[in-house]
C-alpha cells in the first residue's frame, strides 16, 4: 500500500505522533510510505515525494527534505494523510480540498476545512463545555470578560498549548497572563481585546477559567468512535498550562461513564465528514465534575504517550485501522 503523508518535519518532536508513524509505518509490510513537504505542493500530476527508509531516526526523519525525490502523482498512492501543524500554509486545505477525490484521505480535507475551528466544537458540544463564545467583536468579548472575571482565551489555529492566554480582572484593569514571560496591563478592555485580536486575524475562543485547572488536563483518544484510552497532563509547579510541550507530567487514568457518554454524544459529526482520529479534552468543574475542554480532530496526537501511560500497545490497533481506509 503506497502512503502519501505530507508535512514539515522540523515542526514535529521525538515523542509526537509524526516522527511515530514516520518510524512504524515502513516497518510494517502492508506500507510503502512516502513524505511530501507542504510547500511542495503544486502540479497533482508532478509532486515531488521522498521514499521513507527502514530504519528511521529522529535526525533523519528533520532531513528529509534534503533527500532525494521521486516524482509521483497524487493518485498514484492508495493513502494519503496530513499532519502539517497549525497554522496552515496559505491555501494548503484547499490545495487538498481541490484534489481529495484523487487518493483515499485518512482524515478528509474538506472536513478538516468545514469542522476543525472553535465554532463547530460549540456548535455540537457547548452543553458539555464551560461558559464560552467564539468571537472577534471587541463589545461581545469585553460583556463576556465583565461577566466572568478571568478567561481563557485561545487561538483558533493553534495546538499544544501555543496560543493560549488567561485575561484577568486586576486592581486598576485587566491583565494579559500568557503561560511563560511577562504579563501585560491595561486600564480597560477594550485596548486589551484589540491588542489580542491584532495577534491573529481569525475569531478567538473565550472561556471562563477553571480554578480547578491544577487538577490536570485528561486527553483521551477516540478512533471511529472506538475509546482507546486516556492519560492526564498536569502542569509544573507555578503554571496553568498542563500540555506536555509545555512541560506538563503524564499520569495514568480511566475514562469515566460521563466522559464515555459525551464522547458518544459527538463523535459522529465529526465522523461523517471523514474526521475519526479524534482527541478529547477534558477538565473538572467547580464541583469535581468533568467538563469537555477540546476535541482535536484535524491532528490528534497521543498514542505512543498512551502506550507509555498504560504499558499496553496501541500502534498496532491504529496501523490496522488505517490500512483499512483503503478501499477494494
Amino acid at each position: 500500500m503506497r502512503f502519501l503523508i505530507i508535512t514539515d518535519p522540523r515542526t514535529h518532536s521525538e515523542i509526537d505522533v509524526t516522527f511515530e508513524l514516520y518510524r512504524l509505518l515502513p516497518e510494517d509490510p502492508r506500507f510503502e510510505l512516502y513524505h511530501l513537504h507542504p510547500a511542495r505542493l503544486g502540479d497533482a500530476f508532478a509532486l515531488p515525494v521522498v521514499p521513507v527508509p527502514n530504519p528511521l531516526s529522529f535526525p533523519e526523519f528533520l532531513a528529509l527534505d534534503e533527500a532525494p525525490v521521486v516524482t509521483a502523482r497524487l493518485a498514484d498512492f492508495d493513502l494519503a494523510m496530513q499532519r502539517t501543524d497549525k497554522p496552515y500554509p496559505d491555501g494548503f486545505i484547499d490545495w487538498l480540498v481541490r484534489h481529495e477525490d484523487q487518493v483515499q484521505f485518512v482524515t478528509r480535507p474538506s472536513g478538516i476545512r468545514d469542522c476543525s475551528d472553535r465554532v463547530f466544537t460549540r456548535s455540537i458540544a457547548d452543553r458539555f463545555m464551560p461558559p464560552g463564545l467564539v468571537t472577534r467583536d471587541v463589545a461581545e468579548a469585553a460583556a463576556f470578560l465583565e461577566v466572568q472575571g478571568r478567561v481563557v482565551a485561545k487561538r483558533n489555529q493553534s495546538y499544544g498549548g501555543k496560543g493560549v492566554v488567561r485575561l484577568s480582572r486586576a486592581v486598576g484593569g485587566w491583565v494579559i497572563e500568557p503561560p511563560e514571560g511577562e504579563d501585560l496591563a491595561f486600564g480597560r478592555l477594550e485596548p486589551l481585546l484589540e491588542h489580542l485580536f491584532a495577534a491573529d486575524p481569525d475569531p478567538y475562543e473565550f472561556v471562563r477559567y477553571l480554578e480547578s485547572v491544577s487538577a490536570g488536563d485528561k486527553r483521551v483518544l477516540v478512533v471511529e468512535g472506538e475509546i482507546y484510552g486516556g492519560y492526564l497532563r498536569t502542569a509544573p509547579e507555578g503554571r496553568w498550562i498542563s500540555n506536555l510541550m509545555a512541560g506538563g507530567y503524564l499520569h495514568p487514568v480511566t475514562v469515566t461513564p460521563a466522559e464515555q457518554a459525551m464522547i458518544e454524544a459527538t463523535w459522529r459529526p465529526y465522523h461523517d465528514r471523514g474526521l475519526d482520529l479524534l482527541g478529547y479534552d477534558f477538565l473538572v468543574d467547580e464541583t469535581g465534575e468533568p467538563t469537555l475542554s477540546e476535541i482535536n480532530s484535524a491532528n490528534a496526537g497521543g498514542y505512543g504517550l498512551l502506550e507509555r501511560t498504560t504499558g499496553r500497545p496501541c500502534y498496532p490497533r491504529l496501523l490496522d485501522w488505517i490500512a483499512g481506509r483503503k478501499g477494494p
